[in-house]
């Protein structure tokens, strides 16, 4: 059983993420049970639970600290929360690193649309992403961002635009950084695409047909970690 703890250890104990205790609860947990830990931000180890004064603590056996995973954004155009909160659990499983939720013009008007208070929501998702994979870490969720705001520092490494009418994704990527934006339902307007290309993305194609922006974000990310694997295997 994986358990989300604190980073900050005293005394050899770390305590537990808010919501641990009813997940322990739950799994209906033993004082002593030994348990695998992760807090989302490269943490790994193993550990042994502890009841103390009503709570439960984590006595460490073991940890240590896995580096920082090569970078990958998805930049989604997120009309739906429900379903930005699925990508968010599945860019945890394909080890992206960033997810940011992008104001569109055809976002404005979705009444389901996310929210900056509902991010922390989101965050938590990650983190429950975590515990079901057992990826060190969880992905960063931004706050809701203007689509042209979020053009207006182009990123580093490679930059893709998921459309239709692209070219297929490289056979092979190295480990640099990689940024993918997903058009929303119904897709971007000719404008933002036209900004998105100036800003130096290319149209990358991830299917035979017009793709959900929750199943382009999946497609996207899988393409470039299988890519990635194949560059480094050579």
């Amino acid at each position: 059983m994986i358990v989300l703890v604190e980073r900050a250890a005293a005394e050899g104990r770390l305590g537990l993420l808010d919501g641990e205790d009813h997940h322990l609860k739950v799994r209906r947990a033993r004082d002593g049970e030994l348990v695998e830990l992760r807090d989302g931000g490269g943490l790994v180890g193993r550990g042994r639970l502890v009841r103390a004064g009503g709570e439960w603590q984590v006595e460490v056996l073991d940890v240590e600290s896995r580096p920082v995973p090569p970078a990958l954004c998805l930049a989604v155009g997120a009309g739906d929360r429900d379903r930005l909160g699925w990508v968010v659990e599945k860019a945890v499983e394909l080890g992206v690193t960033t997810v940011v939720p992008l104001e569109t013009d055809r976002t404005a008007g979705v009444a389901t649309r996310l929210r900056g208070g509902q991010v922390a929501r989101l965050r938590r998702q990650a983190l429950e992403a975590v515990k079901q994979s057992g990826n060190p870490w969880a992905c960063t969720v931004e706050e809701p961002t203007p689509l042209r705001a979020f053009l207006a520092a182009p990123p580093a490494g490679e930059r893709w635009l998921a459309d239709a009418a692209g070219s297929p994704p490289p056979a092979t990527l190295g480990e640099g950084a990689c940024t993918i934006v997903i058009g929303p339902e119904g897709g971007l307007t000719h404008g933002e695409r036209d900004a998105v290309e100036a800003s130096g993305y290319r149209a990358v194609r991830l299917g035979p047909h017009i793709l959900r922006f929750e199943t382009a974000a999946v497609a996207a990310a899988a393409a470039v970690q299988s890519a990635r694997l194949r560059g480094h295997d050579g």
